[in-house]
């Protein structure tokens, strides 16, 4: 099937996720299942018979489409119906192959320029952290190092302000703080400075947009924030 063609398939689907991650598949399951989790995938890989390029419809990484895929991959990655068939079929292989990609990009400290930024590094932290601890053993995210975990971390809350529309996204804040502590250890002292900064964006768009959930979001960041600043004083001194 031609890139383009790929592509609106992608789309349509994207229009669909929050349909396909609530639906309960029974008869024939596993076959609708896999054939939809091939067509995604196919969606994203180059094309057989073809070399992967920097630019072009079926380059290795498109801005926009690869968006569009993680943020619907995100989104079905909540049912856990999905999991066996993003492992087996190599979307976890695909979202590991284009880490380097997605957080290849400039932060600054003093301020923000989002023009040009895509929140791919949250969906894939997203993503990641909705695999169950005995997936990530058997799946090619135990090949993911510790630098590099942390390297989404921080751009994932840099760019935190980008997808604070998404409901599920508080539900995610939890565990993302946790781990975000947990690899906190490979930070450097500007690495610390600049995720302080963007947690508290995070919290000020917080009190601002989202009065209802304010409390619960504040316990988990405000803990995140802590942690942060303690580390930086300690290797501050």
């Amino acid at each position: 099937m031609p890139p383009h063609l790929c592509h609106a398939a992608l789309h349509a689907a994207h229009s669909f996720q929050e349909v396909l991650a609530s639906t309960d598949f029974v008869d024939d399951a596993d076959m609708v299942l896999t054939k939809f989790s091939l067509a995604i995938l196919t969606a994203v890989c180059p094309q057989l018979g073809t070399t992967p390029t920097d630019d072009g419809p079926d380059c290795f990484f498109h801005p926009d489409r690869d968006l569009c895929y993680l943020e619907l991959i995100f989104a079905l990655v909540r049912n856990l119906v999905w999991h066996p068939h993003f492992l087996r079929d190599g979307h976890i292989d695909q979202c590991t192959s284009i880490i380097a990609k997605s957080c290849d990009f400039q932060m600054h400290n003093s301020y923000k320029i989002y023009r040009g930024h895509q929140p791919h590094a949250f969906y894939l932290v997203g993503i990641f952290l909705r695999t169950t601890p005995e997936e990530l053993s058997v799946t090619s995210l135990s090949s993911i190092t510790e630098h590099q975990w942390w390297d989404m971390m921080r751009k994932a809350w840099y760019l935190a302000v980008l997808v604070f529309g998404n409901t599920h996204f508080v539900k995610l804040l939890p565990v993302l703080v946790e781990r975000t502590k947990k690899y906190m250890c490979s930070a450097s002292g500007s690495d610390l400075k600049q995720l302080i900064n963007d947690v508290d964006d995070f919290m000020r768009l917080a009190r601002q947009d989202r009065p209802e959930q304010r409390e619960g979001v504040s316990v988990a960041v405000k803990e995140l924030r802590g942690k942060a600043s303690d580390t930086l004083a300690k290797i501050s001194q």
